[in-house]
């Protein structure tokens, strides 16, 4: 596990690094994130199970692009309505039959994504990364087609407080064919952008709260899956069970709005901060309502951006509270930890696919989804690089 904190570890010393320039510097994010994305990418098979079913997809796909590429086969690996990622699947496909391969390059392209919005968005992104490390980096490792489609998704986020619908529309529904779960932040175009009260947010809170103890938020889950599946009755039975009280959920919900009512008369009213100050509360909501069902929690995925933005921000109005700067890295340091306990079974001893041998974890996901073994004594048994437009 100690690779692991060596990672946290290198993101704090980033941020220290930055905190004494008076400039902070873009190079260093990007190298920062490419470092991020290359231990990501290289890890063999490290997150999860989710791994082996991209993996497998992507390699009948790879050989049916090699074979008869009958269209009817290709379309049947489709998952539901997600034409984008197929399509994207399709793309890299064309220079590489290998799962690993595909892996890395589809990190390296969604971590470039995060930067992107980080250098364009964020006032903060030293302190950005920290809060990144304890939300979503573990995510990247197995959740592929979500964080892509979260991705591309911040991509187009400026076209809400532009007022340009069709524009924020388009980046919607490209993220939306890589996961349909994107669809939620389409609402956010059609919330006014303004400064609610505490008093209707906290309302706004209580009422999500109390309907998220209810059966409602399975029903909704129930009949999203319906929608976005390729047969109605094929839903992810994980996604409906209950999974009891996340109490972690009502937590970070307690968190993020204290850190939000501590400076909210101080928070400035341009239509950039307006939109992040809500999509933050958009979050906690969702948080609430899917207190009970731990999938659900990805709804509010889309949303992490605005505490990306916001943590920075509150903090930066800040004028005698010098104690809130520790406080934030500590939490989030904590959330990173918390994590890699919890994925330890998944993760270690961690390995890179440049070397022969079983993936990494204990065995149990390995012995369960593991579809072809010759990965094991070779990992390039399907070559690394095979250009079909070369054929």
């Amino acid at each position: 596990m100690i690779i692991y904190y060596f990672i946290l570890v290198v993101s704090l010393i980033y941020y220290f690094i930055q905190r004494s320039r008076k400039v902070i510097s873009v190079p260093i994010l990007f190298f920062f994130m490419l470092a991020l994305s290359l231990f990501v990418g290289l890890g063999d098979m490290i997150g999860g199970y989710d791994r082996y079913i991209y993996g497998e997809v992507f390699d009948s796909i790879a050989d049916e692009m090699r074979g008869e590429r009958n269209f009817s086969r290709l379309f049947y690996l489709v998952n539901g309505k997600e034409y984008g990622y197929f399509v994207w699947q399709i793309i890299v496909s064309v220079f590489t039959p290998n799962r690993y391969i595909f892996i890395l390059v589809t990190t390296l392209t969604i971590y470039y994504l995060f930067f992107k919005f980080m250098r364009k968005y964020i006032l903060d992104y030293p302190l950005a990364v920290i809060v990144f490390m304890g939300m979503l980096f573990y995510f990247t490792m197995t959740y592929l087609r979500a964080v892509f489609a979260i991705a591309i998704l911040w991509q187009g986020i400026l076209y809400i407080w532009e007022r340009k619908f069709w524009k924020y529309a388009f980046f919607v529904v490209l993220a939306a064919s890589f996961h349909t779960s994107i669809l939620i932040a389409l609402v956010m175009y059609f919330i006014p952008i303004k400064r609610y009260s505490k008093k209707t947010i906290i309302i706004w809170l209580i009422l999500c709260f109390i309907v998220g103890m209810t059966p409602l938020p399975n029903i909704i889950l129930a009949n999203a899956g319906s929608l976005t599946e390729k047969n109605a009755g094929n839903v992810n039975t994980y996604e409906l069970q209950e999974q009891g009280f996340r109490v972690e959920y009502v937590l970070e919900v307690i968190f993020f709005i204290w850190m939000i009512f501590k400076n909210y008369t101080r928070i400035d009213t341009d239509k950039r901060t307006l939109t992040f100050l809500n999509m933050t509360i958009g979050l906690c909501l969702i948080l609430l309502f899917f207190m009970r069902f731990g999938q659900g929690g990805r709804f509010a995925w889309p949303f992490y951006i605005g505490v990306f933005y916001m943590i920075p921000y509150t903090i930066s109005k800040q004028k005698t509270s010098v104690w809130m700067t520790p406080m934030v890295i500590v939490l989030f340091s904590l959330l990173f930890v918390r994590i890699t306990i919890a994925w330890e079974s998944l993760n270690v001893p961690y390995k890179t696919f440049l070397t022969d041998g079983m993936p990494a974890g204990d065995g149990t996901i390995f012995d369960k989804y593991e579809y072809d073994l010759d990965y094991v004594n070779n990992k390039f048994h399907r070559p690394a690089f095979d250009f079909l437009l070369l054929k």
